[in-house]
């Protein structure tokens, strides 16, 4: 039996990504085909292989080549560790903060039916901070920003985690350090990009059709968006390395993935509404809607 859980579900006797695609068809984006096919062939000696031979015994052994696809739960933690590892070696080691901006729950499924929306939505967020480091101190900060589309749940949650210098270099080239995030302000600015973003990129008669939504992220939102970014404790590489792992992570890691009976997926989750583990079982083809949607 294959042993990676997540190519069961989706290729095992039940063929659940054929019967997924025939039943959408058009409706799924062609890049989420390339890449799942991708993960489907992943590891496949038919495929390529690369042939290693011990010279003193004579023993051989297949290497069979890879997708290096972000949808591939082999590939994309390998990627992962190695993109943290070399972030580690190349930042300016000094601290950061790891940044977390968030938009209200109304607002996720424009950024879904208007997918074009989320590289203006990361760059707005690293705007913000940029802005205010060179309104406040004149310096110029350093910023590796992200984009995750989901939520614990696996649903549809678009926020941007940036990994931030604790100060900036100045016009002159010298380092100035800098330790202080004033959260009040920039989630009412967050708040206010984030709706502008909305109402500029939409047609007249979409901000018409979604007007309720706008006015509702607003009026519930008094202290602005959520924006969050935590004092790092411990060594600077540590740090680093830990945030980066965390920007780069998939969707769903697969000891999440708690059972599969053929025809249903169970997982865990924290919510992070109470801080506990619960559990949710959906249907392959729910489980599959909600996994795809995170392909970038």
């Amino acid at each position: 039996m294959e042993k990676n859980i997540l190519k069961q579900i989706l290729f095992d006797e039940h063929q659940h990504w054929e019967a997924f695609k025939r039943k959408y068809g058009a409706r799924i984006r062609p890049i989420v085909i390339k890449e799942v096919e991708k993960f489907r062939d992943c590891g496949n000696l038919k495929n390529g292989f690369k042939l290693l031979v011990c010279e003193g015994c004579h023993h051989t052994h297949l290497v069979p080549f890879r997708c290096k696809g972000r949808f591939c739960t082999t590939c994309s933690v390998g990627e992962s560790e190695e993109w943290s590892r070399l972030l580690t070696e190349e930042v300016l080691q000094v601290n950061h903060r790891h940044v977390i901006f968030t938009i209200d729950e109304g607002l996720r499924d424009i950024f879904l039916w208007h997918r074009e929306l989320l590289k203006p939505l990361m760059d707005e967020a690293a705007k913000i901070i940029t802005d205010y480091f060179q309104k406040k101190l004149k310096v110029t900060p350093g910023i590796i920003a992200g984009l995750h589309t989901f939520g614990s749940r696996i649903n549809f949650n678009p926020h941007v985690h940036m990994m931030v210098t604790m100060g900036g270099i100045t016009k002159k080239g010298e380092w100035k350090g800098y330790d202080y995030i004033p959260f009040p302000m920039l989630r009412k600015q967050w708040q206010t990009v984030v709706l502008k973003l909305i109402r500029r990129y939409l047609t007249k008669e979409e901000k018409k059709r979604i007007q309720p939504r706008l006015q509702k992220a607003f009026s519930r939102n008094g202290e602005g968006f959520y924006v969050y970014a935590p004092k790092q404790r411990g060594k600077i590489k540590e740090q680093l390395r830990y945030i980066g792992r965390y920007i780069r992570r998939p969707a769903i890691g697969m000891n999440r993935i708690e059972e599969y009976d053929g025809q249903f997926v169970t997982f865990k989750y924290i919510d992070k509404k109470d801080g506990k583990e619960k559990h949710e079982k959906v249907t392959v083809e729910e489980f599959i809607s909600r996994l795809i949607r995170h392909i970038p």
